[in-house]
């Protein structure tokens, strides 16, 4: 007995996801007219596809602006109350081990291109962008940049964020996490990047990405942290519900 063929959007599915497998988190991939003329295939059996993708969060759509690739996600839900804004400040100092931060950039600008549609914004609508080097036992563990809707929380400008948290920040003017979505990858090492974490240019270091929303789907951040591959270290928490 020969098994049933696979019907073709789900063999186009796979065959999209393969050349989208190499691309950056978040970049735009082309729209359905150019996907069928690539493809070889209909407008319909191409919005399956897709739908089958988007079902899976490989892709996100936004209206008006197209889609975008993200791959594998690491979903981290905080729904329990005890468990929401468990950043890297929070999870060190469960161990007893002592955080800190110095500061590198803390201003107000405009967002632009992937940036704008990741926290799906209009082009050129103001952000907050926090970039720090975060210390672990008085040891450089991260260079890390949070961007935030300036909407959301202007008092954020007059914050001192080298003794404040911005989760804690956040919560406090009634902005409150709900899940995020992290993706990992390991990178080369700018020299900028090589420089702040005091390793050679193209050591391997592990960026994570993490798009954080609240309870209505809002996002509310989009933050990066790039650190030495050597020194990271990553913890996952799951909840199983019967």
């Amino acid at each position: 007995m020969t098994s049933r063929k696979r019907p073709l959007h789900e063999r186009v599915r796979d065959e999209m996801e393969r050349r989208f497998a190499d691309l950056a988190y978040f970049s735009p991939i082309p729209g359905e007219r150019e996907l069928c003329q690539q493809l070889g295939v209909s407008r319909p059996t191409v919005r399956k596809a897709l739908d089958l993708l988007a079902a899976e969060n490989k892709i996100v759509r936004m209206q008006g602006r197209g889609s975008f690739y993200t791959g594998e996600k690491v979903p981290v839900d905080y729904a329990e109350a005890g468990q929401r804004g468990f950043g890297l400040a929070r999870m060190f100092s469960a161990e007893g081990r002592v955080t800190r931060s110095t500061v590198l950039q803390q201003v107000v600008e405009p967002a632009r291109g992937n940036l704008a549609a990741m926290l799906g914004l209009a082009g050129e609508t103001l952000v907050f962008h926090l970039k720090r080097l975060r210390y672990v036992d008085e040891r450089i563990y991260a260079v890390t940049d949070d961007y935030i809707p300036l909407a959301l929380c202007p008092e954020l400008v007059r914050v001192d964020f080298t003794s404040s948290g911005l989760l804690r920040t956040l919560e406090a003017h009634g902005v409150r996490p709900y899940a995020e979505d992290k993706t990992i990858e390991v990178i080369h090492a700018s020299p900028e990047i090589a420089l702040y974490l005091e390793v050679a240019e193209q050591a391997p270091i592990f960026v994570t990405r993490i798009l954080t929303t609240d309870r209505e789907g809002r996002v509310i951040q989009y933050a990066t942290s790039q650190a030495d591959a050597f020194r990271s270290r990553f913890r996952v928490r799951s909840t199983i519900r019967e």
